[in-house]
């Protein structure tokens, strides 16, 4: 089933939006949230699950309590937009572990990418170690993140 073909109801929306506050939750107090018997609540996340509507069920982990002290937002501009290029920095980002976050972009850069790091040095290190040795890379651009404000995996389901 594509994800297009899938019909989400209040229930479904309810059960995803309990899941965004606390994944760990019992199936029990699923249903209790969604409105619905605790085995209808198995049925539904398996149908949303192989719908790809729901991706994963994660523990979501403080950056900071797990000593990840430093985070970047940088903008990338490519030297070229070849299909070659392309691949090269989309696969170089796929394979970097501090790389939470990369989107395609409008504007003078052509993409965000947000790494986190143990500390400065340790971003200094990512910098000079993956990124700048990308040749599809023309120009970079980083900016340390001082205070996060709002970061959240929720989406707004109502």
């Amino acid at each position: 089933m594509k994800r297009d073909e899938i019909a989400i109801d209040d229930a479904d929306r309810r059960l995803l939006r309990a899941l965004q506050r606390d994944a760990s939750v019992s199936q029990a107090e699923l249903a209790d949230e969604a409105g619905v018997s605790p085995s209808l609540v198995s049925r539904r996340l398996s149908r949303l699950k192989d719908a790809g509507v729901l991706r994963a069920v994660v523990g979501l982990v403080d950056p900071q309590s797990a000593g990840l002290t430093c985070s970047a937002i940088i903008r990338v501009r490519l030297k070229d937009h070849t299909a070659a290029s392309v691949r090269a920095f989309r696969e170089m980002v796929a394979r970097m572990e501090e790389a939470t976050l990369c989107v395609m972009i409008t504007g003078e850069a052509d993409y965000l990418v947000k790494i986190v790091a143990r500390d400065l040095p340790h971003f200094q290190e990512i910098v000079q170690s993956k990124l700048l040795r990308c040749a599809s890379i023309a120009h970079m651009e980083s900016s340390i993140v001082l205070e996060t404000l709002k970061d959240t995996t929720a989406l707004p389901l109502d």
